[in-house]
């Protein structure tokens, strides 16, 4: 038996609304993608009409992505004319893409702490702005050296506060079962309720102090 080669069938061309309409790309980017070499549309001779084929559809979606992740048109370019190596593009950018991330970093880090400092614009102290032009990067380390010093300190305090509370939950517990086991069965009404409202004043109370001891 015989196989017949089926031939795929050929996209016939599509006009420029079309494209549009399929890849998310406003006409104008798509004639000024093929202004800067990216894209080679043919033209219909009897209308002079752009025609657009499936390759030229999926190239636009691949440039689409590209300028997305913020690649330059003109390393696109370079790109699809094989004059550079798209994994190679794309290494360098993750640099540059470091070294903003690091930037807005620091900017973030000043940021905050004039913020912090309420100041109004004729008011930002000298010496500050001395510290930050002399070595914005040594001085945003420094910044952050503290802040990562701040949340460790924080974080201590917050163990020594649970630890504390830790002990006189403990403790409290201890009165209340002495309280149900022993005071009951010799007091009265009246003082039992005395006998535990002490207990809750004097346990609140040590809370508070322990909370303003290390606070300070």
């Amino acid at each position: 038996m015989i196989k017949k080669n089926k031939s795929r069938k050929k996209e016939p061309p599509v006009k420029i609304k079309e494209v549009e309409n399929q890849t998310g790309i406003t006409s104008h980017n798509i004639r000024f993608y093929e202004k800067e070499h990216l894209i080679f549309p043919q033209r219909n001779p009897m209308n002079g009409y752009r025609e657009y084929t499936d390759a030229d559809v999926k190239l636009l979606n691949r440039i689409k992505l590209l300028r997305i992740l913020d690649i330059s048109v003109s390393e696109i370019r370079e790109c699809i004319q094989g004059r550079k190596n798209l994994s190679d593009v794309l290494r360098i950018h993750m640099d540059d893409l470091k070294t903003e991330e690091q930037r807005i970093r620091q900017n973030q880090l000043l940021c905050e702490q004039l913020a912090g400092l309420e100041l109004d614009i004729n008011e930002v102290p000298d010496n500050l702005l001395k510290q930050i032009f002399h070595n914005k990067e040594a001085y945003c380390r420094q910044l952050e050296q503290l802040k990562k010093q701040d949340r460790i300190k924080s974080l201590i305090f917050l163990s020594r506060q649970s630890i504390c509370i830790l002990g006189w939950l403990f403790v409290m517990i201890l009165c209340l079962y002495f309280y149900f086991e022993l005071f009951t069965a010799y007091m009265t009404l009246p003082f039992q309720l005395i006998a535990l409202s002490m207990i809750i004043v004097v346990f609140v109370c040590m809370i508070r102090i322990i909370y303003y001891n290390e606070k300070a």
